[in-house]
């Protein structure tokens, strides 16, 4: 399999596995890239990043980004077969990004409840500090189609199996060892990622993006902390 022949709509959504089973794997070709190639691909995805954010992914021609990049349509051409393939790249640009962000916030815990709280906080807050990359997958989605929506039935249940896989663990660890109480683990990370998914598009609406953030960590943290928390012994009585 290439990253580049890999499509879309499938690649949002299997990047979390990639990431989680495989986090020292680079794209195809990355070795081979000059430390200049490397820093002229990133100028033109964060120039595609803020264009998909400001005028829409149908408008984001490629001469729109090149201009925001200051540089010409030709050298986009250079780096990038087309624009699917930058797309492909500013996806993948994001979740690893996040992944880096996210994952010693989670690892700093010791306890199931807190690397929840963690995962969940770690999400949100991410989207804070790269309010316009929120905005940019957005538009991508609404593009592309649902991460697994035209992937066949056994691709979509690899592909989902491993997005939710870190919440799964953490939640069969808690319920082994007391901290959690007896649910669907799988069906509880569902929900989760569910009510995570749901806040991009809220940046894209509401200018109050701290307001966004800050609300939804409070309310997304207490709804799945006592969905999650194992009953007192009393509260059977």
């Amino acid at each position: 399999m290439t990253w580049n022949n890999f499509p879309l709509d499938q690649l949002i959504g299997l990047l979390c596995y990639i990431l989680a089973m495989q986090p020292k794997n680079e794209p195809d070709g990355q070795k081979g890239r000059s430390f200049i190639e490397e820093a002229r691909r990133t100028q033109i995805v964060a120039a595609a990043i803020e264009t998909i954010a400001e005028a829409g992914y149908p408008r984001a021609s490629m001469e729109r980004i090149a201009s925001k990049a200051g540089i010409s349509r030709g050298l986009i051409s250079y780096h990038f077969a087309g624009k699917a393939e930058l797309i492909r790249e500013v996806a993948t640009m994001i979740y690893m990004d996040g992944a880096t962000f996210m994952g010693p916030r989670i690892e700093a815990e010791t306890r199931p409840p807190a690397q929840l709280r963690a995962y969940i906080t770690a999400n949100l807050e991410y989207m804070r500090a790269h309010p316009e990359r929120m905005v940019a997958l957005v538009e991508i989605f609404t593009a592309a189609g649902t991460a697994v929506s035209s992937a066949p039935d056994t691709e979509a249940s690899a592909v989902e199996d491993g997005t939710l896989a870190p919440l799964v663990g953490i939640f069969h660890t808690g319920q082994a060892n007391g901290d959690f109480g007896d649910f669907d683990p799988k069906v509880m990370a569902r929900l989760v990622r569910a009510a995570i998914d749901t806040v991009p598009p809220q940046l894209s609406r509401d200018p109050d993006r701290d307001r966004v953030i800050d609300v939804n960590i409070a309310e997304i943290t207490k709804v799945f902390d006592r969905a999650t928390r194992a009953l007192d012994p009393k509260e059977h009585q």
